[in-house]
């Protein structure tokens, strides 16, 4: 008979914490990113996808930006940490960056869509921030059944359709290059400008 201990080990194996359920390398694999490129991690939270950009962009730049600057003095110290001197916070609003149009090779908008009160503006605004050719990558949670909070990540009234946020991409004239299921609960949609 199984105790309390293991059915808590199994438990978190099938219902992972929101840091566990997604692995920074799986969408770095799928997106057209090269280590000189500048990409913004738009919604960057505490920085855990900011700083594996980061890494991997060893001659170019990350862009961590939030509309938190908590957050974002999170990623300072986790990039001093790992002796990254390639990040750059950036306070935003939630549909406003304060870059330049077309100064980015890459956006990643990762978890922050199904937060935004207007997610198709947001997109929008990301697209802006795309240099010609450059490409947009969408993480968000697959739809769920219910209407309460679930086990992981926002409750399902929140999710999003991929095939709207694909949509919303090809509105306004990005090319999508991967549509997919990235983890047991999240999709991934990479598109070029």
């Amino acid at each position: 008979m199984p105790t309390k201990t293991s059915v808590k080990r199994v438990d978190a194996l099938l219902h992972p914490t929101l840091e566990e359920s997604f692995d920074p390398q799986s969408m770095i694999a799928l997106v057209p990113i090269h280590s000189d490129q500048k990409v913004a991690d738009i919604g960057a939270g505490p920085g855990r996808l900011s700083i594996a950009l980061a890494k991997y962009l060893y001659m170019g730049t990350c862009y961590a930006v939030d509309v938190q600057k908590e957050m974002l003095e999170h990623v300072r110290e986790q990039a001093k940490v790992a002796r990254l001197g390639n990040v750059e916070t950036v306070v935003s609003k939630e549909n406003q960056v304060p870059l330049d149009d077309e100064s980015l090779d890459g956006v990643v908008l990762s978890d922050v869509l199904n937060e935004a009160s207007r997610p198709k503006t947001l997109i929008k605004e990301a697209a802006r921030l795309l240099k010609k050719y450059g490409w947009m990558a969408i993480i968000e949670w697959l739809p769920a059944e219910g209407k309460g909070k679930l086990a992981v990540g926002p409750a399902a009234s929140k999710r999003l359709a991929q095939e709207d946020m694909r949509a919303a991409m090809e509105t306004l004239g990005l090319r999508t290059l991967t549509s997919r299921q990235l983890t047991h609960h999240r999709y991934i949609i990479v598109a070029r400008k």
